[in-house]
């Protein structure tokens, strides 16, 4: 590795270390240091990109941006909305190319920083028919830009879907348990015997960019050590255990009943830097609004400009700083298990459930 590369990636991982998110001068000080060092550092490109001041009239710089490129999941897990009765009235189609090009056009237009981009909200990220092409179109038009796609893997197929891996920055990979019965359980109709060779195939075409989320219960708590494991000696980069979310579901008795200790979830005002975009354009205040109960926007007649500074998204933004979580109904039926220092590990159990 050149000499001037390998001194623009240490000048890089010092400039990401905790310590420095407090002195944001000298941490954009070392990020310009690594690019004078090594130009194609796209962390660095990116952290540099955020730290731009906007315009009058100009797009916010997003946190994340959430794309549902399809409406369809090819699973309905126990816990989940999607699927269900309560959600029969939602779209199930797939994003046109337009409004994905329109989205795409105008992040890059105004020179937006994303701090993270994912494929599927709702739906799978592999059941779009045209994954492949929005990846290829998003990868020439924002270069910089971490994006995810994000699948439960069933619908993986290597002939349609290795190409991706030259485009995107990471697989996120659902799984709830390596137990076929708990499986099969939990993220009916899926079924195990169909899923797991799937696993060891994106495994194998995507080196280290598989980033697994274990959504943790009480159905799978026994086995996580052992899940953890064996994704990490498959070649997954990274495997995460993620608090069981309620996604304000209305009958909250499946969510009760495999929760750790659930609490009440109030979000700030923050939520409203992400962009969440359903398959129609609806645009959304977070990923759990399932039934599209609460939207804040439409991209298909509005602007990204428009949408980003619209009134209903500033009054949302408003009573999350208000505290007034209590007069919107979607947010008064929003639980979860809290993240804490070691968890799951260091969680006690609820009686309840």
């Amino acid at each position: 590795m050149p000499l001037r590369r390998k001194a623009g990636q240490l000048l890089e991982a010092r400039a990401g270390r905790a310590r420095f998110r407090r002195y944001p001068r000298v941490r954009l000080l070392l990020f310009r240091l690594a690019l004078l060092c090594a130009p194609d550092l796209t962390l660095s490109r990116r952290e540099i990109a955020k730290a731009r001041p906007r315009r009058a009239g100009q797009a916010p710089h997003i946190h994340a941006l959430i794309l549902g490129t399809s409406g369809t999941c090819n699973a309905s897990c126990i816990h989940c909305p999607t699927g269900k009765a309560s959600t029969a009235h939602v779209p199930r189609g797939t994003m046109s190319m337009a409004l994905f090009r329109k989205i795409v056009d105008g992040i890059a237009e105004d020179g937006v920083a994303l701090a993270h981009v994912g494929f599927g909200l709702f739906g799978d990220g592999l059941v779009d028919p045209l994954v492949v092409e929005r990846a290829r179109y998003f990868r020439r038009r924002l270069p910089d830009a971490p994006l995810a796609v994000n699948t439960n893997g069933a619908a993986y197929n290597p002939g349609r879907h290795a190409e991706l891996r030259d485009l995107v920055s990471s697989l996120a990979l659902h799984c709830e348990s390596l137990v076929p019965a708990t499986y099969d359980r939990l993220m009916a109709p899926l079924k195990a015997r169909n899923v797991f060779p799937k696993y060891l195939a994106i495994l194998r075409d995507f080196p280290g960019k598989v980033r697994v989320s274990v959504p943790v219960s009480r159905a799978n708590l026994d086995e996580l050590v052992t899940l953890r494991t064996w994704f990490l000696e498959h070649g997954a980069r990274e495997v995460s255990f993620d608090g069981l979310s309620s996604r304000c579901a209305e009958d909250l008795g499946v969510f009760q009943a495999l929760a750790l200790a659930p609490a009440r979830i109030r979000c700030s005002a923050a939520v409203t830097n992400d962009l969440i975009v359903d398959c129609d354009g609806a645009v959304l205040p977070c990923c759990n609004d399932f039934a599209r109960e609460q939207p804040i926007g439409n991209l298909a007649i509005e602007s990204l400009r428009e949408t980003l500074a619209n009134l209903a998204r500033r009054q949302f933004a408003q009573k999350m700083r208000d505290g007034a979580h209590d007069t919107i109904p979607l947010c008064t039926r929003c639980f979860g298990d809290v993240r804490t220092p070691g968890f799951p590990f260091d969680q006690r159990v609820s009686a309840t459930g």
